[in-house]
């Protein structure tokens, strides 16, 4: 592995396990101290583990003073950021006639107002490193699943954010991308109050419309990012990379 990210800092939320922790081990391989957080200490501490440069912050981003901790934990230890990887979120599969404004109200909350509200605060940091973002949105704002139209909506919401940041802040030499993560062998939907064969039924209907045939790992989520994260990609800035083996085609 080369060492792209020599004396790069990282900053990646939803570590513990899935993407985040495959986008990490790959930062951390390639040169880059990371730190990673999450409300998790014993799936943070396993992604550590796996690589000396990864540090973890046991975090909730809904919470103010958990990203202003944050925040003074990056300004203590490392002094700057280069690259922040908005990867947590939610994915609640419920259909439009059950959903409960406490279901509305908790997946805007930790896909929508948490991402805006770390990205603002970490903003600074970025803007004096010429950094980047890396938002993680969903294949299903190209290509609509029922069931999902909250989870959905908050991904289509990162992906204006994400073009519109794109425009504001090339100026400050920031660039900003998106990854359209597709069907991904995680946990995430695991944390949905599916039942184990609704769990099985609703994966098993995904599979089918993936051209490829198959969920994709969390490494190949991780490939891109390094890519997006180096600066090969130094003249990419506003796009959004679907990685979904052809379901958003």
């Amino acid at each position: 592995m080369n060492c792209k990210f020599n004396n790069k800092v990282a900053l990646i939320t939803g570590a513990g396990t899935g993407i985040g922790c495959a986008v990490a081990q790959r930062f951390a391989d390639e040169g880059a101290q990371v730190l990673i957080l999450g409300r998790t200490e014993s799936t943070l501490q396993e992604t550590a583990a796996a690589n000396k440069n990864i540090k973890y912050i046991v975090a909730d981003i809904e919470k103010d003073s958990d990203i202003e901790k944050t925040v003074q934990e990056l300004q203590n230890n490392y002094g700057r950021l280069d690259i922040l990887v908005n990867n947590a979120g939610w994915a609640p599969v419920t259909p439009f006639s059950q959903v409960k404004m406490a279901e509305y109200d908790k997946v805007f909350s930790i896909n929508v107002r948490a991402l805006v509200n770390i990205t603002l605060h970490l903003l600074p940091l970025l803007k004096k490193s010429k950094g980047n973002i890396i938002n993680m949105s969903s294949v299903i704002c190209k290509n609509h699943l029922p069931n999902m139209s909250m989870y959905a909506g908050t991904k289509a919401a990162v992906e204006i954010f994400t073009q519109i940041w794109a425009k504001e802040l090339a100026q400050d030499g920031v660039r900003v991308n998106a990854i359209g993560v597709g069907s991904i062998e995680t946990p995430i939907y695991g944390k949905t109050e599916l039942s184990d064969s609704g769990i099985k039924e609703h994966i098993d209907k995904i599979t089918k419309a993936i051209p490829q045939g198959h969920f994709g790992k969390p490494e190949d989520i991780a490939a891109v990012a390094a890519f997006l994260a180096s600066d090969e990609a130094a003249f990419v800035t506003g796009s959004i990379y679907g990685i979904d083996g052809g379901f958003g085609a």
